[in-house]
């Protein structure tokens, strides 16, 4: 069934084409940590694949957090919408770091405060927020000086000695997106229908550019310095596609009320299928389970299925808040 949306694309307390979107892209998110992994690394299809989704998936994702974001009236009020992002943070960087402590014995303290694996866009969404939040309103009204200074930071920052540690790498590459996001809050993103199969078209012609020209796209992760100089180019060629290509995803992105309600549930999937995927290769490499392409896929889908069914459950639902299994 479709969604009863209004024409703007935010309206209301929530928007489903906003909830709709988000689920889309949580379901891309697990398709491409799971092809992404090394075992599939030898398969070309597989490689082509995540490589497309890492083009813009992630700058989506961010485009879309400052989009929603938002000054609070008082710092309390601000600790309260922090708090969601700080605790699933803390409990699972503790929880999976505490597992590989068990697993190999091995621990320091750069590793406790470098964010496990997805868990880098909880500390940096903070790190964002916490900026759109202290910078006074008279500098956030100045759109395109900030947008501009946001891309000159991302660029220059590739030179800097910052990497996965305290995700400072990371924040700095795709504050762009956020800030972006931020800018635009309230303009309408949407084309009319008839332009939408050209976006169609240019994500499709998109999706062949890791195939021919992978050498030029650079590191998709944006998580560590420049390999070399030369690199700088990388990021602003695949920012410069990102852009157009968020953009066509958006037009092009189905609007259900079944997906909007899976929409609000983003958290819970982000977190949940990290931690599904980590374990869940440890037993494909035990058991010997197949690697190809099709399997993939099966696996992709099944984690996606595997998550929808738990978040059916209340309490495991809420497991990546805990605390709130302790409110009334």
């Amino acid at each position: 069934m479709e969604c009863s949306c209004n024409q703007r694309f935010i309206g209301g307390d929530r928007d489903c084409r906003i909830d709709s979107l988000k689920y889309c892209l949580i379901v891309l998110v697990i398709i491409g940590h799971v092809f992404s992994q090394d075992q599939f690394s030898s398969v070309p299809l597989c490689v082509v694949i995540w490589k497309w989704i890492y083009m813009f998936h992630m700058p989506l994702f961010i485009f879309i957090s400052g989009y929603l974001s938002h000054k609070k009236k008082d710092n309390r009020h601000f600790f309260i919408s922090c708090w969601k992002i700080i605790e699933p943070l803390i409990v699972y960087q503790v929880l999976l770091r505490g597992y590989i402590f068990l697993s190999t014995g091995y621990f320091s303290l750069r590793e406790l405060l470098t964010p496990w694996w997805v868990l880098w866009y909880l500390l940096s969404l903070l790190y964002w927020r916490t900026m759109i939040q202290y910078i006074p309103d008279k500098w956030l009204s100045h759109k395109k000086t900030l947008v501009l200074l946001a891309f000159v930071i991302s660029l220059v920052s590739g030179y800097f000695p910052f990497d996965r540690f305290l995700s400072l790498q990371r924040t700095l590459a795709f504050m762009p997106f956020f800030v972006l996001g931020y800018c635009v809050r309230g303009k309408n993103l949407y084309v009319t229908k008839k332009y939408r199969v050209w976006s169609a078209l240019f994500l499709a012609i998109t999706a062949i550019l890791p195939l021919f020209f992978e050498n030029y796209l650079g590191d998709l992760n944006q998580a560590d310095p420049y390999a070399n100089p030369l690199r700088i180019f990388s990021r602003l060629l695949v920012f410069c596609l990102s852009i157009p290509m968020l953009i066509s995803f958006i037009n092009i992105c189905p609007v259900r009320q079944w997906i909007a309600n899976q929409g609000k549930l983003t958290m819970q999937y982000y977190v949940f299928h990290a931690v599904i995927i980590f374990f869940f290769m440890k037993c494909v490499n035990r058991y010997n389970l197949t690697t190809t392409f099709f399997s993939a896929v099966i696996y992709s889908f099944g984690i996606t299925t595997g998550i929808w069914l738990l978040c059916k459950i209340p309490f495991i639902a809420k497991l990546t808040n805990p605390s709130s299994l302790f409110k009334n």
